[in-house]
């Protein structure tokens, strides 16, 4: 059988609009068990993505002393940095911060191609997309169930 990705995709994808808060963003992922999430415009058209990476690079660049916490450095956060830290982050907006040149397919994308991009670009996740507008998303989980 010739897989594409409208086979296995995910079709109920969790999204948030370019307008939000990074704030927000970091909730839902959180909330939401995921690793990323489509950036749509007002009009539901796909514009980015932004990933786990994409904000702990922007925490980074906010506050050093909570990224160097993230890591097995174990330095201690001040609170007063931290409070300061998610203020921002409230204020932030996705479409400031969200990758835009993103690795896209169609439906009709075979496994083939699927595994190709997500091996040779290191990408997790891959929007499927249709005149534009997010039709579902493919994972490194939806390819290797269909291994079992």
């Amino acid at each position: 059988m010739n897989l594409k990705a409208r086979d296995i995709m995910v079709k109920e994808v969790k999204s948030i609009n370019g307008d939000c808060s990074v704030y927000k963003a970091v909730e839902l992922l959180i909330n939401s068990n995921i690793n990323c999430l489509p950036v749509l415009d007002r009009d539901n058209c796909f514009i980015g993505i932004v990933t786990e990476t994409d904000l702990l690079y922007v925490d980074k660049k906010l506050n050093p002393s909570s990224f160097y916490a993230y890591s097995e450095a174990n330095i201690p956060i001040n609170r007063r940095i931290l409070k300061d830290s998610i203020n921002e982050l409230k204020s932030l907006k996705i479409s400031q911060i969200m990758t835009t040149e993103v690795v896209s397919v169609d439906e009709d994308a075979t496994i083939e191609e699927l595994i190709d991009i997500i091996v040779n670009k290191g990408i997790k996740t891959i929007p499927v997309l249709k005149n534009n507008r997010l039709i579902g998303i493919v994972t490194r989980k939806n390819i290797l169930k269909y291994y079992l």
